[in-house]
């Protein structure tokens, strides 16, 4: 609301597909007798399943970030995977997206540190910038996670194992551009996780 969160819904008991509207007096009591609730620039975007369910694993590269690639380009997707931690800490797995070429990309992930980063590096830049990053200590965190990335124009949603860990600023880069399984975005990294039900919806 207001390009903030409100809260995650339980959808699992409804299976079916519908029709999508706006509504208002939903609730008795709360409607106001002989007024108009106005309302503007209502659209929707249909969901295509465009890529998976694939799995493998991020094999170690020196000097290279391991990745699956979707070859899915797209600024509004929605991507989901179930990564398998490998053993020691020395890892880290997620997605890169809106990468339009090499050097033009994002990245969010987790670590065997129990951290989440989001990074972000331009075309001119040698480096991957870190745009937030924090402890997963409030998450559930397991040695199979499920990591869910929803990227809307300026916001995205990053969810471990069905829980918010963070709405990201991504006004910065609006580029359509790759989606990709990730691993191994800190050099130091040589663990080879695995992904399992790789999955990517596009909305453009």
């Amino acid at each position: 609301m207001n390009d903030e969160f409100v809260s995650s819904l339980d959808l699992s008991n409804i299976t079916g597909t519908g029709d999508v509207g706006v509504v208002t007096g939903f609730y008795a009591g709360n409607d106001v007798p002989g007024t108009v609730t106005r309302f503007e620039d209502f659209q929707g975007s249909r969901l295509t399943h465009s890529y998976g369910p694939a799995s493998g694993r991020l094999e170690y590269e020196p000097g290279f970030i391991a990745e699956h690639s979707s070859d899915v380009w797209a600024r509004n997707f929605v991507a989901e995977a179930e990564f398998v931690n490998p053993s020691g800490n020395d890892w880290g797995y997620g997605f890169m997206f809106r990468q339009p070429e090499s050097n033009r990309l994002e990245l969010i992930g987790v670590t065997g540190s129990n951290w989440w980063h989001h990074q972000t590096r331009n075309t001119n830049d040698d480096r991957d910038t870190t745009m937030a990053d924090s402890s997963l200590s409030s998450v559930s965190f397991r040695n199979r996670n499920h990591l869910l990335l929803l990227a809307i124009d300026e916001i995205g949603l990053f969810l471990v194992n069905e829980q918010l860990v963070a709405q990201l600023d991504l006004s910065h880069n609006l580029d359509y551009g790759e989606v990709s399984a990730m691993g191994r975005f800190f050099a130091a990294h040589t663990g080879e996780p695995e992904f399992r039900n790789f999955n990517v919806w596009t909305m453009d």
